[in-house]
């Protein structure tokens, strides 16, 4: 195969800013790198550039091309303005934490790269401050009793699936935008104890109201269509606040969701796909409501320097893996782990996990079964769930008690007809 003259195009200039979003696919992660892009631009380049943010940007690509060691001496310029805020104290308004350094200008890489700007990054990435040990503030996760308090506060069905979808999937806030019904699919598990994925109505919908009965959990296609694309999964009480939200999702809209409807929507009766931000809002609002977040002063008791001590959305996240990696296993301990890396959206425990560790989604919902009980957050839904499968554990060790029975009288019936036969040989003719 050849490339013939013909075929050869120049590309054509594009908007500085639509060559910058084109190499961010995650909406999440362009919201934010926008936001951060529009302060240098603004505010700290203030002086340097004119215009809007959109003309600004354009001016920043066009100097850059012309002159490039320009543009590297522009970041080193700012590089070496913001290193005076990180020897500030921690407490005064202008500190600037060292790990935040790189989020001023990874934005602007982006927007330079995707315009064929090319600048020593590694001259200015030099430039930047030591993050020193016990420089970030300790962290760590929520707890079951905080969720369960934030649950109390919940303004609505919506901000009760929200919560209880990331305390027992794990998932990314950028995971929430692309969740479209479809993606929703429950697990079973039948009379025989095997696992089974729901069924579809003609439409190419689940009938999630038909069978609620018999649930051991629901599966969540995350980012589907990309190649970051990965299955994670739900509770049996994450699931019925998703049924309920669905119920509330009908009632403002309409009409039943249908399978490539967004599942979290924008506030209206169209069915908008929510946002990010909107999701996280939801969420703030619940916390702030129980009592775990006080919107007061950043210095604020419950704060390390900047930051909380429980990040918000990823606290879930670390709930999530906590819980999951301290539950019991039928598996190895290594299988246990890659497949529990899988479930949140990892690639395993080194890269090649992916290519050579294949599992199933139903061996990976057998996984997930284990932390179920402890990923539950309503004390009266976690007895239950433990005393079915405290049921279930009684009811396998029974048949298994049966076929050791069984065996046993098989096993006696045949050694009583070898020794008749016997006796019969021996009391016979010669």
């Amino acid at each position: 195969m050849k490339l013939a003259v013909g075929e050869f195009e120049r590309i054509e200039e594009s908007d500085p800013l639509a060559l910058y979003n084109q190499g961010i696919k995650a909406e999440e992660t362009r919201e934010k790198y926008t936001r951060m892009l529009r302060l240098v631009l603004c505010r700290l380049l203030e002086d340097i550039l004119k215009g809007s943010f959109e003309e600004r940007a354009g001016q920043l690509v066009r100097q850059g091309r012309e002159d490039p060691m320009w543009a590297r001496d522009l970041m080193l310029s700012i590089s070496r303005k913001m290193r005076e805020r990180t020897v500030l104290e921690r407490d005064h308004p202008e500190y600037l934490n060292p790990a935040s350094f790189p989020n001023y200008f990874n934005p602007v890489k982006k927007l330079l790269d995707m315009n064929d700007v090319m600048i020593p990054w590694k001259r200015i990435y030099s430039t930047f401050p030591p993050v020193e040990n016990g420089s970030a503030p300790a962290s760590r996760g929520w707890e079951r009793a905080e969720i369960s308090k934030m649950l109390r506060f919940c303004r609505g069905p919506v901000e009760r699936a929200i919560i209880l979808v990331c305390a027992s999937s794990g998932i990314r806030t950028g995971g929430f935008p692309g969740l479209e019904w479809r993606d929703l699919e429950p697990v079973f598990r039948g009379p025989d104890g095997k696992l089974r994925m729901g069924d579809d109505d003609d439409d190419g919908s689940t009938r999630h109201e038909e069978e609620t009965s018999g649930i051991a959990c629901a599966k969540l296609q995350i980012y589907r269509g990309s190649p970051e694309s990965y299955p994670a999964f739900i509770t049996p009480e994450a699931y019925a606040a998703l049924l309920d939200y669905r119920a509330e999702w009908a009632a403002r809209v309409g009409r039943n969701p249908r399978p490539r409807d967004p599942v979290f929507i924008k506030s209206g009766d169209l069915p908008r796909r929510a946002t990010p931000s909107m999701i996280m809002k939801h969420v703030r609002g619940a916390i702030t409501r129980a009592g775990l977040r006080p919107s007061v002063l950043r210095a604020a008791r419950g704060r390390t320097g900047y930051r909380y001590e429980i990040p918000m959305m990823n606290g879930f996240r670390r709930f999530w893996n906590k819980t999951c990696k301290e539950s019991m296993s039928k598996e190895s301990a290594l299988s246990s782990l890659i497949k529990k890396e899988y479930m949140m959206g990892h690639v395993g425990l080194v890269n090649l996990d992916r290519n050579y560790f294949k599992a199933h989604v139903l061996e990976l919902a057998e996984e997930y079964l284990q932390s179920v009980p402890a990923l539950t957050i309503d004390d009266a839904e976690r007895l239950r769930l433990d005393n079915e499968r405290q049921s279930r554990r009684i009811g396998v060790m029974k048949d298994e008690r049966d076929t050791e029975i069984a065996a046993l009288k098989r096993t006696v019936e045949e050694m009583a007809t070898r020794m008749e036969n016997m006796v019969k040989g021996r009391d016979g003719p010669p």
